[in-house]
C-alpha cells in the first residue's frame, strides 16, 4: 500500500511538472518562416498563436514539408516527422499548395497528432480533385459579399455576426477572392459540421480519430484512417498581391474569427489536467483489482 502511494505521488509530481511546459504547435506553411522573412505572410499567424501562450515550431514553414525529397514522410527525413509527432497540434496554413501535399495524404491523415486544416483545397475527395478525402466532393471560392457564419448543432461556440471584413479589400483581379470552402454537394466523411457559411457550405468541421476515409469515399488504401482528431476551419485566400502589398494571415479577419480559431485550437489540444486525472484513475483501478 505504501509503495502504491509513492508511485501515485511520483506520477502526480511528474505530470504536474509537465504542466509547466509550453504546448507546442507545429505550423506547416508555404510562407517563409519568421526568421527568414520578417513581416512575411504567415508571421502574424505565428504571433497570434504565441500570444495565446503556445510555442510555435516553424520547421514546416517555407514549404519545408512539401511532398518529394523534402517530405517528412520520406526516408531520411525522420527529424521532420519527429517535429509532427512530438507536437501537441499540427496546423496546416491556408498558404499551402494543395498539389504539393496530396501525395502524402496517407501520412497526414494517419498522423497520430491532432491536426487543424485551414485550406479548403485539401478537404477534397474522390468525386473531385482527390486531395485528403475529408469530404467526397470538391470546393470553390465564396463570394466576398458573404461574411457571416451560422453555428449549427450543440457545440461550445456561439453564433457570431461577422468573421470577415471585406470593407478594405481591393477589387483588383489579383486580389483574394474570398474563402475557399468544400461544396455543399459533397458529403463530409464521418465529421460533424459545426459551422456553415451563408451559402450552406461547411466552414468548421470536427472529425474524431478513427474515421475510415476510404469507407466514406468508396476507395481502398487511398486516404486511410484518421490517426487523431482533425478539424477544418476555413481561412480567407491571401495568395494575391495588390499594388505590391503581400496579403498576410490577419488581413480582413475579425475578432469573431480569432475567437473561433482560439477556441478550436484549445479544444484540439489534450488538456494536461485531464491527463493527470486519467493517470491517477488508472493507478487506482489497478489497486482495486
Amino acid at each position: 500500500m505504501k509503495s502504491l502511494k509513492l508511485i501515485m505521488l511520483a506520477a502526480l509530481v511528474l505530470t504536474l511538472a509537465g504542466l509547466g511546459q509550453a504546448t507546442t504547435i507545429a505550423l506547416v506553411s508555404d510562407a517563409d518562416a519568421p526568421d527568414v522573412n520578417v513581416g512575411g505572410i504567415d508571421d502574424s499567424y505565428v504571433s497570434f498563436l504565441e500570444g495565446l501562450g503556445y510555442t510555435v515550431d516553424t520547421t514546416g514553414m517555407g514549404g519545408n514539408f512539401k511532398e518529394g525529397a523534402t517530405s517528412p514522410f520520406a526516408a531520411g527525413n525522420e527529424a521532420k516527422l519527429a517535429v509532427l509527432e512530438s507536437a501537441d497540434l499540427v496546423i496546416i496554413s491556408r498558404k499551402t499548395n494543395s498539389g504539393a501535399y496530396d501525395n502524402d495524404r496517407m501520412g497526414w491523415n494517419s498522423l497520430a497528432t491532432p491536426l487543424l486544416l485551414n485550406s479548403g483545397y485539401l478537404t477534397r475527395g474522390e468525386s473531385s480533385s482527390k486531395r485528403w478525402g475529408w469530404t467526397t466532393g470538391g470546393s470553390s471560392d465564396a463570394d466576398k459579399t458573404a461574411t457571416d457564419l451560422d453555428i449549427i448543432g450543440a457545440h461550445p461556440f456561439l453564433p457570431v455576426p461577422q468573421i470577415f471584413d471585406w470593407s478594405l479589400a481591393s477589387t483588383a483581379p489579383e486580389a483574394p477572392k474570398g474563402v475557399y470552402l468544400p461544396n455543399s454537394s459533397g458529403e463530409v466523411v464521418g465529421g460533424e459540421v459545426i459551422g456553415e457559411f451563408e451559402d450552406d457550405r461547411p466552414f468548421l468541421i470536427d472529425f474524431a480519430a478513427g474515421i475510415d476515409l476510404d469507407a466514406g469515399n468508396g476507395t481502398t488504401d487511398k486516404y486511410g484512417v484518421l490517426g487523431a482528431r482533425r478539424a477544418f476551419l476555413a481561412h480567407w485566400g491571401y495568395d494575391g498581391e495588390v499594388a505590391g502589398e503581400t496579403f498576410r494571415w490577419d488581413d480582413f479577419i475579425t475578432d469573431d474569427y480569432k475567437d473561433i480559431l482560439a477556441g478550436t485550437v484549445a479544444q484540439m489540444i489534450p488538456e494536461p489536467a485531464t491527463m493527470v486525472l486519467l493517470g491517477l484513475g488508472g493507478l487506482m483501478l489497478r489497486r482495486r483489482r
